[in-house]
């Protein structure tokens, strides 16, 4: 029974005939008639954008499991034939694969996020191309916004201190509203200041640097520099995206022998660009105190002259150093706003600095505003970029740098040990009958270079006045897809008014018999621009990038 079963079937299917195989059977299927399992195509058309709303051009939208495909072009658009229940795979270098069912729509908007674990990290160079990091020739450091106001200084550049190798920051010891001192990899000049070259957004910057005592008060030079400030500290810590430093000199072709001691490169934020409105706020506190003083002996007074030591004995301790430092307040608040779509991003901020130094009535004031504009024309070829950084600072009495005359330490060192200094402190002026006027009160001689500290925070007055601002203009022409053309410019104006009061018994080095008024106006002005043509070409396995 099973063996006739057997035979009827094998019959059976050699009487259908060889021409009905399993290729033919499907192709026959696909023919009118049998339009219940043939597939329906759709043309399909879209944009693939970063998160920030920039097009990712070079972009892949593949259909799964097939060979068909598109690339997106320079403003992320793409147009594909698939099947109407085709699954997309949608990926980029750097960025997290999607898949994407197209269920009958036609028009895709597709966001991709970054990968952060496979994007290479860039970095801006001197001509401010985008190159990946392991592609340049030089040392590079990037540091975002997220390092740099994690803790907030007053000065902007001080925040750098710790964060990249071979990178030294200095402080002037001027307190509220000093400078710093940036070395590259070592000091390579003992007469110039060593500086690096600061550069915003491709654009160098004005960063005067101190002033001698020569010009501070007129002629003498045991009186201690005059600490001007830096262009650099002026900014608004808010406002950086991000900060690139070049060691190599081939970063600082572009720049020649300005960019000797390296170039530090600050990439300022901008407007989003994906429709949505940002608001940030952010303000802080900050506390300085005296950290480490010099110890004193209480063993030996003096003698009969101040300058020597007299006979051993158990003098009473005063805290004299201690006393005569207070405790700095330092307050730093921000808000900014960002908005903004694909043709167009505003941005603004504001900063409010106020602050309280360690030594005497030493106060600062700064305000910082900010308006930036981008906008996108031309079917995205043309790109202008405009930005305005306004800032004013008022810092009152600022302790000098160093110096005799003006130095508060050098009277508060060398006071007599087992003396109380309070008796100074409160009494630092006595009247003079006979000059009609309030004097000096020390217990030596005023005339010499030694002063009562508390005169000096108190008789010795200055107000110095800035105002800087730096006014930027840019504009990228997309001329092909693989030649732009580059044009950048700006001003930077910096205005400084500087004020010093010495009253009459001050040091006649200073101040000769009769006080001494001092009034001194600055102006610096420097303009810069550029052309640059770029070109950005990829040919299979070769690329070129050029500038």
């Amino acid at each position: 029974m099973k063996y006739t079963t057997l035979y009827t079937l094998i019959l059976g299917l050699f009487s259908i005939g060889w021409t009905d195989c399993p290729e033919d059977f499907m192709e026959r299927m696909q023919r009118p008639g049998h339009s219940e399992i043939q597939l329906s195509k759709v043309t399909i058309s879209g944009r693939v954008l970063d998160e920030s709303g920039s097009p990712l051009a070079g972009a892949t939208i593949q259909e799964k499991e097939t060979a068909n495909g598109a690339i997106a072009d320079s403003e992320g658009k793409f147009t594909l034939v698939v099947a109407d229940n085709a699954v997309l795979r949608v990926s980029f270098i750097g960025y997290i694969s999607q898949d994407i069912e197209v269920e009958g729509r036609s028009t895709f908007h597709i966001t991709l996020r970054e990968n952060m674990i496979e994007l290479d990290n860039v970095i801006v160079t001197a001509l401010g191309i985008e190159k990946k990091e392991n592609s340049l020739s030089y040392a590079t450091d990037l540091i975002k916004n997220e390092e740099l106001t994690r803790v907030k200084m007053p000065n902007l550049i001080t925040s750098l201190t710790g964060k990249s190798a071979g990178v030294r920051v200095n402080q002037v010891s001027s307190g509220l509203g000093a400078s710093a001192k940036v070395s590259i990899r070592g000091i390579r000049s003992v007469a110039s200041d060593n500086q690096p070259l600061y550069v915003i957004d491709g654009v160098p910057i004005l960063n005067s640097t101190s002033e001698q005592a020569y010009s501070a008060i007129g002629g003498t030079a045991n009186a201690g520099n005059r600490d001007g400030g830096d262009g650099i500290s002026n900014l608004n810590p808010e406002d950086i995206e991000s900060i690139s430093i070049l060691k190599g000199a081939p970063a600082a072709a572009l720049y020649g022998s300005q960019a000797a001691n390296g170039v530090i490169l600050i990439t300022t934020k901008k407007g989003q660009s994906h429709g949505q409105r940002s608001v940030s706020f952010s303000t802080s506190l900050m506390f300085d105190n005296a950290f480490a003083l010099p110890k004193m002996q209480n063993r030996y007074g003096v003698s009969d002259g101040v300058d020597s030591w007299g006979e051993r004995a158990n003098l009473p301790e005063y805290d004299n150093l201690r006393d005569f430092f207070s405790t700095g307040v330092t307050s730093i608040t921000s808000i900014s706003l960002s908005h903004g779509n694909e043709k167009l991003q505003n941005y603004f901020s504001y900063a409010n600095t106020t602050g309280h130094g360690i030594i005497g009535k030493h106060n600062l004031s700064k305000h910082n505003l900010t308006f930036r504009e981008t906008s996108v024309l031309l079917n995205s070829r043309l790109k202008l970029d405009g930005s305005m950084n306004l800032m004013r600072q008022v810092v009152k009495n600022k302790p000098t740098v160093g110096g005799f005359y003006m130095n508060p330490l050098v009277g508060l060192y060398r006071f007599p040990r087992g003396e109380d200094i309070a008796y100074y402190k409160e009494n630092f002026e006595v009247y003079d009958e006979g000059r009609n006027l309030n004097i000096q009160n020390w217990h030596t001689s005023y005339e010499d270079f030694e002063q009562n500290p508390y005169w000096i925070t108190n008789r010795i007055l200055s107000k110095e006045n800035r105002m800087h601002v730096i006014v930027s203009l840019s504009a990228n022409l997309k001329i092909n897809d693989w030649l732009s053309l580059q044009a950048r410019g700006n001003v930077d104006y910096i205005n400084d008014k500087v004020r010093q009061q010495f009253y009459a018994s001050t040091a006649p080095a200073l101040a000769g018999a009769n006080g001494r008024y001092i009034e001194m106006d600055y102006q610096e002005t420097q303009y810069y621009g550029d052309a640059i043509l770029m070109m950005k070409k990829q040919w299979d396995a070769f690329s070129l990038n050029a500038a």
